[in-house]
C-alpha cells in the first residue's frame, strides 16, 4: 500500500515526539547532578566512607564527597562504618554517625531536622550569627527544640529516642508535654514512656566525638571520668551502637580510669557507677569513639625489587597496594632516584590501583601516601620505598603457573566430573601456551601435552591417585619460544572435609516464644559436584538421630526446633545418596526466654506506708534461669518517670535505704530477670520487664472516732 504525503508527514512528526519524550524521560531518570530549585542551606564539611544525598525531586541517591553542598529539602544518609559533617550557613554542625538518615528543611525563621534512623549529634554556634535561625529536630510524635545547646540523639530498636544535652538547654515537646532539659540531661522516650535521668558521672576523655588514629592493629584507649562524691563502683561499657545494648566491653573499674584495646571501628561508651551504700545506679553521657586505621599502605606490584620485561613498546605496569578502610585517596609517587626527587610520575589515585605504560628502559622507584582527612586528625602515611626494573629483551619470560598450585589437593571425583582447569598469567605478545603435565618432576613421564590460545585450559583426562608435576612455555609466531616456567607440583588425593559456617560451635540460640525456633544451617561449598545431607542429632554420636535434611544448596532451614543440645554435621553425597565428604560435628544449645519475674512486694495497685520505715524493700520470686536481675525504682510527677535507683543485683530483693529521695505520690518500679555470663556479664537471655505502679504515703493509719450524747437512754 503506498502512503500519502499527509500520512508520511504524521508519522514523521509522531516518532519525532516520542523520540523527544523517551530522551525527556531518560535524562529525568539518570540525571544525578541536578539539585532543582531550591535554596542553598550548608555544606558536606567532611565525610567517611559512604555518605550519600537524594534531591527532593528524585529518587536516586547520590554519593556525596567533602565540600559539597547541601540544599533545602536534601535527605542525607550515611551507611556502615561512615559519618558525614553538615555545617549550616548559620554555623550549626549536624553529625551524621552510620546508618543515619535525616531530612533537611528551611524556613524564614526555624530550620527543622526531620530524623529518620541511626544516631545525630547538633551543635547550634557558641556566637549567634545574623542569620541564626530556631533549630528544631522532629521524630514520630515527638520535637526537640535546641536553645543554644549541644545536644545526641539516638534511636534505638524499637524505635524509642535517647537526647543527651552537653551544652546549653533543650526543649523536649511530646503528647505528654513539654520537658526542657539542661546541661547532663538525659531523657527516653519509648513504649514504657518517658524518662529523665540526671548524668553525674562525668566523662573527661576521651572527648566527645573523638577520632584516634592507630599504627597497629590495636588502639590501647584510656578512659578517664570523675564520679560524685562518696563510695562508688564504676563499670565502663562500650558497644558498637549508640543505645549500648549488647555491649561488647563491660567491666568493672578502679577508681576514675579505665583501658581498653579496640581494633578500628566505631564505637560508643559510657560510665556507670553503684553507690556503694545505697546501690542506687547513676550515669554519664553516651560518646562516640573512632578507631581509624593509620597504617602506611602496603606495596603489592610490582614486587620490590622485580624485573618488569617487554619485547616491542612499553609495557603496561600496574601498581597495586593494600586498602585502608580510613583512606579513600592515594598519592603514587614513581621516581628514577631514591629518594623520590624529580619525579616521572606523580598522581592521586581513588582506589588502591592504577595501570601505568609511559616507563621505558630503566631503575624506578615507588612510594604510595595516604591522602588523609583533616578533620579526622588523620596524617598523611608513607609505604616503605620499592624498586623495579624496566627491561628491553630479545627472549619474553615463560607464562606464569596460577592454579591448581603448588601442593593442592584435588579429589579424582572432582576431575572425573568436572575436569580440572589450569591457568595462569602471561605477556600479552605469547600468542601461544603450551602445557605439559607429567608423573615425574624430570617431565620424563609426561601424562598431557596440549597448548591454548587462552590464559586457561580445562583437561579431562583421567588422573589416578598420585603426584603430579605440570609446567608451561610460550610459543611465538616466528615459530621460536620462551623458556620453559617453573614446576607446580599438586596432588590427586581422596581426602578434604566440609567446613560448617553457622550454627557456630557451642552456639547458645534463644527461643523467645516457647514454641521452637527455625534455624538455618549453612556451610561451605566443596570443590565436589553433588548434594548435601544435613544431620541432626541429640547426641555426639548421632545415634539419637533427630532429622535428616537433604539439600541441594549450601544452606537449609530446619522449621521447628525445641529446647535442648544438639549436634549437626553435613555429608557430601551422589546421586546414589552415598557419602563422599563428611564435615567436622558442631553443637549448638537451643534455650527458653526467661519468664516474667513476679513481684513480692510492692504489688501493683498497693500503697506503702514509710512512717515506721527505715528502708523501701522492694521483693520478688526468683525466676528459673535467672542469675541475675535489673531493677528500676521511678517516680512519676506530671507524666515525667523521675530516675531514682537502677541495680542489678544476684538476689531476689532489693532495699533502697535513701529516704529523703522518696516523697508522696506515685512511684513504680520495674523488674528484668537476667541470664549472664558469670565472668564477662554478658547478658546471654532476659525476660520481659514487669512494671508494678504503688503509691507512697507519710500519715498513720486514722483511728475510727465514735461521737455520742452524754446522756444515754434505755428502753
Amino acid at each position: 500500500m503506498r502512503l500519502s504525503k499527509s500520512d508520511l508527514i504524521a508519522g514523521s512528526i509522531g516518532a519525532f515526539a516520542l523520540a523527544t519524550l523517551s530522551y525527556l524521560l531518560y535524562a529525568e531518570m539518570t540525571s544525578r547532578s541536578g539539585r532543582g530549585s531550591t535554596e542553598l542551606i550548608g555544606a558536606i564539611n567532611s565525610t567517611r566512607n559512604i555518605a550519600e544525598r537524594k534531591f527532593s525531586a528524585q529518587v536516586v541517591w547520590d554519593e556525596v564527597e567533602k565540600n559539597a553542598s547541601v540544599y533545602n529539602f536534601d535527605t542525607i544518609r550515611t551507611a556502615d562504618q561512615s559519618e558525614a559533617i553538615i555545617r549550616l550557613k548559620d554555623g550549626t554542625e549536624i553529625t551524621l554517625n552510620e546508618n543515619s538518615m535525616v531530612l533537611l528543611s528551611l524556613s524564614e525563621k526555624e530550620f527543622d531536622i526531620q530524623f529518620m534512623q541511626g544516631a545525630i549529634n547538633a551543635k547550634q554556634a557558641a556566637v549567634k550569627t545574623a542569620g541564626a535561625r530556631t533549630v528544631n529536630i522532629s521524630s514520630g510524635g515527638s520535637i526537640i527544640t535546641l536553645k543554644n545547646g549541644d545536644v545526641s540523639l539516638s534511636q534505638d530498636r524499637d524505635k524509642g529516642l535517647n537526647l543527651t544535652v552537653s551544652r546549653g538547654t533543650a526543649a523536649f515537646l511530646s503528647e505528654k508535654g513539654e520537658q526542657v532539659l539542661t546541661e547532663n540531661q538525659n531523657i527516653q522516650s519509648g513504649k514504657d514512656g518517658i524518662k529523665l535521668y540526671d548524668l553525674t558521672v562525668k566523662l573527661i576523655l576521651p572527648e566527645k566525638d573523638a577520632y584516634i588514629p592507630i599504627g597497629a592493629d590495636q588502639a590501647a584507649v584510656r578512659f578517664i571520668w570523675e564520679l560524685p562524691k562518696g563510695g562508688f563502683t564504676p563499670f565502663l561499657e562500650i558497644a558498637n551502637n549508640p543505645s549500648l545494648a549488647d555491649p561488647i566491653i563491660k567491666k568493672r573499674a578502679a577508681g576514675n580510669a579505665a583501658p581498653a584495646y579496640l581494633p578500628e571501628g566505631i564505637y560508643y561508651w559510657r560510665v556507670t557507677a553503684i553507690n556503694n551504700v545505697t546501690k542506687k545506679v547513676e550515669a554519664s553521657e553516651i560518646r562516640r569513639l573512632s578507631i581509624l586505621d593509620n597504617r602506611p599502605a602496603e606495596l603489592i606490584a610490582p614486587a620490590n625489587g622485580s624485573i618488569i620485561q617487554y619485547r616491542d613498546a612499553n609495557p603496561m605496569i600496574n601498581f597495586i597496594w593494600s586498602r585502608n578502610e580510613s583512606v579513600s585517596r592515594y598519592g603514587l609517587t614513581v621516581s628514577r632516584k631514591t629518594d623520590m626527587s624529580d619525579a616521572v610520575a606523580n598522581t592521586i589515585v581513588d582506589g588502591t590501583k592504577i595501570s601505568i605504560n609511559s616507563l621505558g628502559k630503566g631503575v624506578y622507584y615507588w612510594k604510595i601516601a595516604s591522602v588523609p582527612e583533616v578533620a579526622y586528625g588523620q596524617k598523611s602515611a608513607e609505604s616503605a620505598v620499592h624498586t623495579f626494573t624496566v627491561a628491553k629483551i630479545d627472549k619474553l619470560p615463560p607464562p606464569e603457573p596460577v592454579y591448581p598450585p603448588e601442593n593442592k589437593s584435588i579429589h579424582p571425583l572432582a576431575i572425573v566430573r568436572k575436569g580440572l582447569n589450569f591457568t595462569w598469567l602471561k605477556d600479552s605478545s605469547i600468542p601461544q601456551t603450551q602445557i605439559m603435565i607429567a608423573a615425574d618432576k624430570d617431565f620424563s613421564k609426561v601424562i598431557a601435552n596440549k597448548t591454548s590460545t587462552d590464559n586457561s585450559i580445562r583437561i579431562t583426562d583421567s588422573l589416578k591417585e598420585g603426584v603430579y608435576y605440570w609446567n608451561l612455555r610460550g610459543l611465538m609466531s616466528d615459530g621460536s619460544s620462551t623458556d620453559y616456567s617453573s614446576a607446580f607440583r599438586f596432588r590427586v588425593a581422596t581426602e578434604g572435609a566440609l567446613r560448617l559456617v553457622e550454627p557456630n560451635d557451642n552456639a547458645i540460640l534463644i527461643d523467645n516464644k516457647g514454641r521452637g525456633i527455625p534455624i538455618t544451617f549453612s556451610w561451605i561449598k566443596s570443590e565436589l559436584e553433588g548434594g548435601y545431607l544435613l544431620r541432626i542429632s541429640k547426641d555426639r554420636n548421632f545415634s539419637s538421630l533427630v532429622k535428616e535434611l537433604p539439600a541441594a544448596d549450601t544452606s537449609t532451614e530446619m522449621p521447628r526446633i525445641e529446647d535442648g543440645t544438639y549436634y549437626w554435621l553435613v555429608r557430601l553425597i551422589d546421586e546414589k545418596g552415598a557419602g563422599i565428604l563428611s564435615s567436622p560435628v558442631y553443637s549448638f544449645k537451643v534455650v527458653g526466654k526467661l519468664g516474667l519475674p513476679v513481684a513480692v512486694e510492692p504489688k501493683s495497685g498497693s500503697t506503702v506506708n514509710m512512717v515506721k520505715q527505715d528502708a523501701l524493700e522492694l521483693r520478688w520470686a526468683a525466676v528459673k534461669g535467672a542469675n541475675l536481675y535489673r531493677v528500676g525504682l521511678f517516680q512519676i510527677n506530671n507524666g515525667i518517670q523521675h530516675s531514682i535507683a537502677a541495680v542489678e543485683t544476684a538476689d531476689t530483693a532489693y532495699r533502697f535505704p535513701d529516704l529523703k529521695k522518696l516523697d508522696e505520690g506515685r512511684f513504680f518500679w520495674s523488674l528484668r530477670a537476667l541470664d549472664a555470663d558469670s565472668t564477662s556479664r554478658r547478658v546471654i537471655r532476659k525476660s520481659d520487664e514487669a512494671r508494678m505502679e504503688f503509691e507512697i504515703t507519710l500519715g498513720g493509719e486514722k483511728k475510727i472516732k465514735i461521737k455520742s450524747p452524754r446522756i444515754l437512754y434505755l428502753e
